[in-house]
């Protein structure tokens, strides 16, 4: 019997203990969302973090969240070349066509640059200080690749793609884009492309993801005298 009340009374302090346990855990995770929330107001949302985001995340300190977050949300503009990712064989049979009517410069400069897949990559960076001597963080430091087809006016067909690498404190994923505007005098195509920018936010042993919807509005240029800033993005 002794060791019976013995038994019941170990159930009794596990049961008490995981109790107390949860009601610690519970409570830090709201002081923690409401620490988020003073930051980011009514924007974004909290999600559970998987695997894949949780490798893909910086985990961030809620002063960290601070700054990053500021700066995350300032308007930016960055600017980069496409380049052709064409088989030479088949640019080369072309300028020798062209060439043979016309000169080289001629062809080179004369309306929008060979349909086919470009490739444009930039940098585009969020910095941000800590708090501790004002000190850049070498966080947010990313290389935005933009991946789209054209055809012979230089249009953009399909559905471009967008994917960033780098050193970052956030871990972006496509969501949609936009209809495609053309303007045949000057071969511009204008869209926009949408996802959601996930944030790994710690507070001791308590870690959430929090997530706000990012869109890009871009600018590409295909006429064959403007490649050096043939791409232009920005976040408003």
């Amino acid at each position: 019997m002794k060791n019976y009340f013995k038994f019941i009374l170990s159930i009794y302090v596990i049961t008490f203990l995981s109790s107390c346990q949860k009601n610690i855990s519970t409570t830090d995770k709201d002081i923690m969302m409401s620490n988020v929330k003073e930051i980011v107001g009514n924007e974004g949302k909290f999600v559970t973090m998987d695997e894949l985001s949780f490798n893909k995340s910086a985990l961030l300190s809620i002063e960290e969240f601070r700054y990053a977050y500021k700066e995350f949300k300032k308007s930016k503009t960055f600017t980069g070349e496409a380049n052709l990712k064409l088989d030479t064989s088949v640019l080369t049979n072309k300028i020798k066509k062209a060439s043979s009517t016309t000169t080289l410069d001629e062809f080179e400069d004369d309306g929008p640059r060979p349909a086919g897949y470009y490739h444009a990559a930039f940098p585009f960076y969020v910095s941000y200080y800590s708090s501790i001597n004002d000190n850049i963080l070498p966080r947010g430091f990313y290389t935005m690749h933009l991946d789209f087809n054209t055809d012979a006016s230089g249009r953009i067909i399909g559905t471009p793609t967008l994917s960033f690498t780098g050193i970052g404190f956030f871990y972006w994923t496509y969501v949609n884009s936009s209809a495609i505007t053309f303007n045949s005098a000057n071969s511009t195509s204008t869209f926009t492309m949408t996802g959601n920018s996930l944030f790994g936010i710690q507070l001791g042993g308590l870690t959430l993801g929090w997530t706000e919807r990012s869109t890009y509005y871009f600018t590409v240029n295909m006429d064959a005298d403007f490649t050096k800033n043939a791409v232009r993005v920005e976040q408003k």
